[in-house]
């Protein structure tokens, strides 16, 4: 073998550390109470951001359901309904995210937008902006949670069976 060359470690400076003002720990209690204040002082948009979003799936579902390339479109309001099911809950819906949770488990493959049932997916899309529109934000609403149940159950019978 031939002769070896020394080896040389180079540390880059660490830019990004300088920026923050040193190092950033998840778990500073500075730092989350920022990111509270954050949202706290967007809270007020929350409804408007949330009636977009179950516009959306409204919207994507109104074109699957009059479309002969459904499989397609639902692929639509599977992508609608999981951005729905990541937001709701921060927006302060907990149940609009089972719904939407339950609306994505219904669509979940190819061969479920194939054959999922118009009635069970239109239930979760007005259950969605029912949920809404009644301002339903307690997670332990009693209607809202039997609703869900029932959402939930229809689905994963129909999940089975496919």
């Amino acid at each position: 073998m031939g002769k070896s060359k020394p080896i040389e470690i180079i540390t880059p400076p660490n830019v990004l550390k300088a920026k923050l003002g040193g190092p950033l720990s998840l778990t500073s209690s500075e730092a989350i109470k920022r990111a509270e204040r954050a949202l706290e002082n967007l809270s007020h948009e929350f409804d408007n951001w949330l009636d977009d979003e179950i516009t959306r799936v409204e919207n994507t579902w109104n074109a699957a359901r009059d479309l002969s390339d459904r499989e397609n479109q639902l692929t639509e309001v599977y992508g609608a309904s999981h951005d729905l099911k990541g937001l709701a809950t921060t927006y302060g819906y907990p149940l609009i995210t089972r719904y939407a949770n339950s609306l994505c488990r219904l669509l979940a493959t190819d061969t479920s937008r194939a054959v999922a049932p118009a009635n069970l997916i239109e239930a979760h899309v007005h259950a969605c902006r029912t949920a809404m529109r009644q301002n339903i934000k307690s997670p332990d609403h009693p209607v809202g949670i039997a609703l869900a149940h029932e959402l939930e159950t229809q689905t994963e019978e129909y999940a089975d069976a496919v």
